[in-house]
């Protein structure tokens, strides 16, 4: 995303947040405004799309808490679904020729092959097969019946 494009999201969303506080002005009686700049929170949400970090990781980068960094992160994403005139979800439920395929799964890391000792124990017994399913009963101990 280029500067230009990234300045004029931000007026958008700065824009849509001035009218929301003309006309609801006590929604938010009790709140303080957040620690970060609007620039920030934008920049803050557009990372984790792009990049997908965990938030943790995006808290460090930030310099603010995970869960701080989760509300950030889902109060601008909602504003800006509002702002793009993105559809909801339910819109795109009902429409199934617009559904997105996103690819997130996670790639097999391949064992190594040189010094695989330090990965690899060599046990190769599976489970059932363990000694200790072959005990001997005792006959001294009294045995169950299902009578």
């Amino acid at each position: 995303m280029s500067q230009e494009d990234f300045l004029h999201l931000h007026r958008k969303l700065e824009a849509y947040l001035g009218e929301q506080k003309v006309l609801k002005p006590l929604t938010r009686p009790g709140r303080k405004d957040s620690k970060l700049a609007l620039e920030d929170r934008l920049l803050l949400t557009l990372y984790y799309i792009r990049h997908y970090p965990t938030f943790i990781s995006l808290a460090a980068i930030f310099d603010i808490s995970e869960s701080y960094c989760h509300k950030i992160y889902t109060r601008t994403a909602r504003v800006l679904a509002k702002v793009e005139k993105l559809p909801s979800r339910k819109a795109l439920l009902e429409n199934p020729s617009a559904i997105v395929a996103i690819d997130v799964s996670e790639q097999p890391i391949e064992r190594p092959v040189k010094n695989q000792k330090e990965y690899f124990s060599g046990k190769k017994t599976p489970y059932n097969q363990s000694p200790g399913r072959d005990l001997s009963i005792n006959a001294d101990y009294p045995v169950r019946s299902n009578g």
